[in-house]
């Protein structure tokens, strides 16, 4: 559900572990790469359609691609030269048919530059991939802000093929959503291209993007739900055990009822922790807690783990370091991770048997409290909609999301301390006994932020003006939640600081000059900004 789940990327937090991160040029070329062979094949989609072809089989082809190797480009060689090769051959059938077409018709087509690669000669390939590192290194030295709505697109269009590739598993094919991200990353192709005319396309797509999203979480609940207030252990006991790490509460349910067959214990980790507000996953016997060790180091927290570690499709983080036995049923998975064929869980739990697992009990007595009331929140909303009607409060701050985990952001602490007594605060991150102030104990859970926002535009006069929302960590998901508060009505939208191997800085920059978003400065001067 990483979709709007956060998850914490310790890369780039201040924690009693020693980390590092670096930039891979390789890397960052093969995503370039595979995005401009959708791309094009994305071109050769819209032209076809536009001719009367039935391009739906393609059309979910690009949605698998998108969402299934640009989540995590760490891949060997030998898979690298079978996922272009892939594209390569769709692009060249697409390419072809069109041209067949034009010919019926007499008209000229109008083709797509092509790349200069012999998949017979995979030396081609690397060579390609090498002027694909040069002329990327020349436009991050000089990025104009087209360039930067671009990188925009591809990271809205990558979040969304996540969700729809999430529905479909769910059984919910939402070909309208389908349509509208073609047409969104063909607009990468289009010449002429400005970047208000960029601007105007991606606004457009937030209403497509927010509905998806809207319509994933409605499906987890009818699937799941409804989500429950819960108490999760954070503790072990003494077992063999499998962490269950990423996105997908469908995999985790396949892992769940395959575990039954085993005396193995299962747990959750990061944003998978929102699992535990669905009754119908907590009732399986096998399912005991969530794992995460205080500073929120992935790295450190798989090779700690004492069994194999399962990070569910389409959501896999970057690690630097892989330690131990991880496994994937993602069609390419990354380095080192071993690949679950037809969700076949026998090795994965025959590795656990075979582990070491938990030797004794630890901290089964630590708890954390999950889920919400949807009684409490309408009570809530209606409170703060009477304190602004009689003018008890003037502005309302919204502040989160901080991976509660991890130490408190001491920005957060401090805007808190200083925030006016006639404003009042809704928080993600940390709590207090301040009047005014509403602790939403929700941890990771986006759906109820984003709810809220709904009630609240709906009961708050001069909603633009009388509500701010503060961002306070980032994660690859980051772009496409600023587009969705946009797409809600929020205006005031201040960010924290961004780790450089989540999010490039010059998008981040883009983002604050072309759409006014805000970066968190320090709290006494954010306050005033606003309240002014």
């Amino acid at each position: 559900m990483n979709r709007f789940f956060y998850f914490y990327n310790s890369l780039c937090s201040f924690t009693n572990t020693p980390v590092s991160f670096s930039f891979d040029p390789y890397l960052s070329a093969i995503k370039e790469m595979l995005v401009s062979e959708l791309q094009q094949i994305v071109y050769y989609i819209e032209k076809l359609k536009d001719m009367g072809q039935n391009m739906s089989e393609y059309r979910d082809k690009v949605i698998e691609f998108i969402s299934v190797l640009i989540v995590n480009s760490d891949f060997k060689k030998e898979s690298f030269f079978v996922i272009v090769e892939d594209l390569y051959n769709n692009k060249k059938n697409l390419e072809d048919l069109y041209i067949s077409l034009c010919n019926d018709t007499e008209e000229e087509p109008k083709l797509l530059a092509k790349e200069k690669i012999n998949l017979n000669n995979k030396e081609s390939i690397i060579k390609a991939l090498n002027e694909t590192m040069k002329s990327s290194f020349k436009n991050d030295m000089a990025k104009g802000y087209e360039k930067i709505l671009y990188e925009i697109i591809i990271n809205i269009v990558l979040n969304a093929c996540n969700s729809l590739i999430e529905l479909k598993n769910s059984g919910v094919d939402y070909t309208e959503g389908k349509d509208e991200v073609l047409c969104l990353l063909n607009s990468s192709n289009e010449s002429g291209n400005n970047f208000e005319k960029l601007k105007t396309k991606i606004n457009d797509f937030s209403g497509c993007n927010y509905k998806i999203v809207k319509l994933l979480y409605s499906t987890i609940i009818k699937n799941f739900g409804p989500v429950i207030k819960t108490k999760v252990n954070l503790g072990t006991k003494k077992s063999k055990a499998v962490l269950v790490s990423g996105a997908s509460f469908l995999e985790l349910q396949k892992i769940l009822e395959a575990s039954l067959n085993y005396d193995v214990d299962i747990y959750t980790h990061h944003e998978m922790l929102c699992a535990h507000e669905y009754e119908k996953l907590k009732k399986n016997k096998n399912f005991k807690g969530h794992y995460q060790l205080p500073y929120g180091n992935y790295a450190l927290e798989f090779a700690q783990f004492p069994g194999p570690i399962y990070i569910s499709s389409n959501s896999i983080p970057k690690i630097d370091v892989i330690r131990g036995q991880i496994y994937t049923s993602a069609r390419y998975p990354a380095y080192g991770i071993a690949k679950i064929e037809n969700y076949d869980f026998k090795p994965m739990f025959d590795y656990a048997l075979k582990s070491q697992g938990f030797t004794e009990d630890d901290n089964l007595d630590s708890f954390v409290e999950i889920g919400f009331n949807s009684d409490d929140l309408n009570i809530k909303i209606s409170e703060i909609k009477s304190k602004f009607e009689t003018k008890n409060i003037r502005h309302i701050f919204i502040i989160g999301y901080i991976d509660m985990f991890n130490v408190k952001s001491e920005y957060m602490k401090k805007f808190v301390s200083l925030c006016p007594d006639d404003c009042y605060i809704i928080s993600f991150c940390i709590n207090s006994g301040k009047e005014n102030f509403w602790h939403v104990n929700s941890f990771y859970d986006f759906p109820i932020l984003y709810n809220i926002i709904e009630k609240l535009s709906e009961n708050i006069s001069d909603f633009e003006k009388n509500v701010s929302i503060f961002m306070s960590e980032c994660n690859p998901l980051t772009i496409s939640h600023i587009f969705n508060l946009l797409y809600l009505g929020l205006k005031n939208i201040f960010l924290g600081p961004c780790c450089p191997n989540l999010i490039n800085p010059a998008v981040i920059e883009g983002i604050s000059k072309l759409f006014g978003v805000k970066s968190i400065d320090n709290p006494e001067k954010d306050i005033k900004i606003i309240l002014k």
